[in-house]
């Protein structure tokens, strides 16, 4: 056995660090390429709360009420989808396209009534959209 330490015989062991260093940032790239990025909509946050306030002219307005029942109301008349959208081209007309569709529809109404309503009004060509909603944040009303 042979327990010298001779130096000509010893071989130096080197790690090349380049081609490690190219493969992690191969496999960087891949995960921040590949990586969905979801933002959670169930996380639990308290939004703020907004007092009423007037942002559009009254005279403009033109709400519509949609009942739980599905039935269609625009001051207090019931009316058909087919009237409403009558009532609504005249009320275009007369009011230009500033006046404001307020939607006003129950929380147990059909949400297809309430689409239908929307798309009609973008149909027909009213400008602005508003859906009516309680102030307080509570559901009293």
């Amino acid at each position: 056995m042979n327990f010298s330490t001779d130096k000509k015989n010893r071989t130096i062991a080197t790690l090349e660090v380049t081609p490690l260093v190219d493969v992690v940032f191969l496999l960087l790239i891949f995960f921040l390429l590949t990586a969905t990025y979801v933002k959670n909509p169930n996380i639990d946050i308290e939004l703020p709360k907004a007092s009423p306030q007037d942002l559009f002219p009254k005279d403009k307005d033109l709400t519509v009420v949609i009942t739980k029942d599905g039935s269609i109301r625009v001051e207090k008349d019931a009316l058909s989808m087919k009237q409403l959208e009558d009532y609504m081209k005249k009320r275009l007309k007369a009011s230009g396209k500033d006046a404001v569709v307020i939607v006003r529809a129950d929380k147990g109404a059909r949400h297809g009534n309430v689409v239908d309503v929307m798309d009609m009004a973008k149909r027909i060509g009213f400008g602005k959209l508003a859906i009516a909603v309680n102030a307080s944040g509570t559901a009293d009303e």
